[in-house]
């Protein structure tokens, strides 16, 4: 263990890079919507910068010493959210501090993925099925309860960082067939569980046309804005169905949307690598490292940024559903900015402080 190892300076610049992205996307997005997102943004972006420094300036272990009392306040406040959380957009996702919106299920896959990387590490390879499990409800319990709020989007996250971590610390290839199975099955039984509104967005995946002026809308506008772009984009704060109010949450869960409109196909694929570069910095800094709660740490991280990007970018171009997932350090939303920003620093705290 040394505490003498440089900050990475890849991660500071690929954050960086998409956070400057998002403030100018968001200066459009916002335009006509409520020019003062931009500059809340600008807010969120240097609180995460600082949170980002402070966990990077602590050794890693000392988060993870007391993650389980991280676990049990994120649980706890999940559980707030369903009893006296605040309604919006028909969920209650948001706790209201003051002035402030608080989304604890962002703070939640965070000590999630801190909560995995600390109970994997201490187990056998491969893992027996005893470990699968309990893993599993580590990572279930605050997956159902995001679910109930209702956001399945979020929900499936946890999952995603879940089998990120289960594969990396071990899973065998019988476990892995099971597991595959057992999805499989599930999956009619899915079906009845979703709420009336998800199972028509998987609907309007399939044919958007069921429903164009509905639950299709959004999806129809974003494809419509992504390929009038074409290959340089309409230019900044001149895309007709951003500035012209056709495009609905474009600053946030769909603000893709936007620079693809208004950026064209260059500036979506700038976003696209940048995105690609900070997963291989983050599974370089995995693979550099011997000690396992790091290095599942580091893969816990990795596994949940690149799968919400992969899904944010997918449903705002129509090749997965509309599912309510924001661009980690693009979309407009200060609890996800933060939260991401501090992932960005533990991974520092793994370059820096482990062996």
């Amino acid at each position: 263990m040394s505490g003498g190892e440089r900050w990475d300076r890849g991660l500071w610049l690929l954050g960086g890079g998409l956070s400057l992205i998002s403030l100018i996307a968001l200066r459009s997005a916002s335009a006509t919507l409520n020019p003062a997102l931009a500059m809340q943004q600008a807010v969120w972006v240097g609180l995460g910068m600082l949170v980002c420094v402070v966990a990077g300036s602590v050794s890693y272990l000392k988060w993870l010493e007391c993650v389980m009392i991280l676990y049990g306040v994120a649980v706890s406040s999940l559980l707030v959210v369903l009893v006296a959380g605040t309604v919006k957009l028909g969920a209650s996702r948001w706790i209201q501090v003051g002035a402030l919106s608080v989304q604890p299920s962002e703070l939640a896959k965070f000590v999630t993925v801190c909560s995995l990387a600390r109970y994997l590490s201490s187990q056998p390879t491969p893992l027996p099925a005893k470990s699968v499990m309990l893993s599993g409800v580590l990572a279930g319990l605050p997956a159902a309860l995001t679910f109930l709020q209702p956001d399945l989007g979020t929900s499936t996250i946890f999952v995603a960082s879940w089998c990120g971590a289960v594969w990396a610390a071990g899973l065998s290839r019988r476990h892995l067939a099971v597991m595959s199975v057992a999805a499989l099955g599930l999956v009619p039984l899915g079906w009845h569980v979703l709420r009336e509104y998800q199972r028509t967005r998987l609907l309007v995946f399939l044919n958007p046309q069921i429903d164009p002026l509905g639950a299709g809308y959004t999806i129809i506008q974003s494809k419509i804005a992504i390929g009038s772009g074409q290959l340089w984009g309409r230019g900044w704060m001149a895309g007709t169905q951003n500035q012209l109010n056709f495009l609905p949450e474009r600053h946030a869960d769909f603000l893709f949307s936007v620079i693809g409109e208004e950026w064209g196909w260059l500036g979506a694929m700038a976003v696209v690598l940048l995105f690609s570069a900070l997963l291989w910095r983050a599974g370089e800094i995995a693979l550099r490292h011997s000690e396992p709660q790091g290095r599942l740490l580091a893969i816990g991280v990795m596994s949940w940024i690149g799968y919400q990007a992969i899904v944010n970018m997918g449903m705002v171009m129509g090749l997965l559903p509309v599912v309510g997932v924001p661009l980690p350090l693009v979309s407009y939303g200060g609890s996800a900015m933060v939260t991401t920003w501090l992932a960005l620093g533990v991974l520092q705290s793994i370059h820096r402080f482990c062996t």
